[in-house]
C-alpha cells in the first residue's frame, strides 16, 4: 500500500504531459486539527501553508501538484507528559474530480511528507534527530469548491501509512512505549486557496 501511494505521488508530481489544457499557479493555507492513532494524546491545532500548480485537463478533472509545510502531532493530556510536535515538508499529487458545470469537486491526494527536524539541516544543529520517523506516505480525501474569481475552500482528511515511531528507523532504547502499538498521523485540514491566472 505504501509503495503504491508513493508511485502514484511521483507519477502525479512529475508526470505532467503535453495533454494539459490550462495551468495556473496558486497558494493554499489553513488549519490542521491533528492527532496520532492509538495514542493517549489530544488533538493538536496547527497550520498548513503551501504553493500549488493546477493543471486542468478537462471540465471534470484537474491534477494539482502541491508543496508546502504542515504542522502536525498531538497534545498530551497530562502535565508531566510531552506534546508530539512534527514539522513536515509535504509533496502532494492532488487529484480533483469536478461536478459538471460547478466548482464543486472531490479530492484524492497522495503525498510524501518529510520530517524537517530529521533532515541534515535540522540534525546538524543538535546532537541527534528527534524520535519521529523521518518520512511518511499519506493519503487524503476531501471536498472543495472553487469560485470563478480564483478563490477556493476545501476540507480534507489525511491519514498516514507509516508508523510515526517506526522501529525500522529508531531503536526505542528510551521510548519502549512506542513498541506496543503503531501510531499513524491523522489530520483534518480546513482552508482556502487562491489561483492566479484562473
Amino acid at each position: 500500500m505504501k509503495k503504491l501511494l508513493l508511485v502514484f505521488t511521483l507519477i502525479g508530481v512529475f508526470g505532467v504531459t503535453s495533454a494539459q489544457k490550462k495551468t495556473s499557479f496558486g497558494l493554499r493555507g489553513g488549519v490542521n486539527i491533528s492527532n496520532l492513532s492509538d495514542s493517549n494524546l489530544e488533538t493538536k491545532p496547527g497550520v498548513y501553508l503551501g504553493a500549488l500548480l493546477n493543471i486542468r485537463f478537462s471540465k471534470l478533472y484537474a491534477l494539482q501538484p502541491e508543496i508546502g509545510y504542515s504542522n502536525q502531532g498531538g497534545n498530551t493530556k497530562f502535565s508531566t507528559g510531552s506534546d508530539v510536535e512534527i514539522h513536515y515538508l509535504s509533496i502532494s499529487a492532488t487529484n480533483k474530480f469536478y461536478v459538471r458545470n460547478t466548482g464543486l469537486h472531490f479530492i484524492i491526494a497522495p503525498s510524501i511528507d518529510f520530517d524537517v527536524d530529521d533532515t541534515p539541516v535540522g540534525i546538524i544543529n543538535r546532537d541527534e534527530g528527534n524520535d519521529i520517523t523521518f518520512v511518511d506516505v499519506s493519503i487524503a480525501v476531501g471536498l472543495g469548491y472553487e469560485f470563478k474569481n480564483g478563490i477556493g475552500v476545501e476540507a480534507r482528511y489525511k491519514r498516514g501509512t507509516v508508523d510515526v515511531f517506526d522501529g525500522d528507523f529508531h531503536n526505542f532504547s528510551q521510548q519502549s512505549i512506542y513498541k506496543e502499538k503503531q501510531q499513524f498521523n491523522e489530520v483534518l485540514q480546513v482552508g482556502i486557496s487562491y489561483r492566479f491566472n484562473f
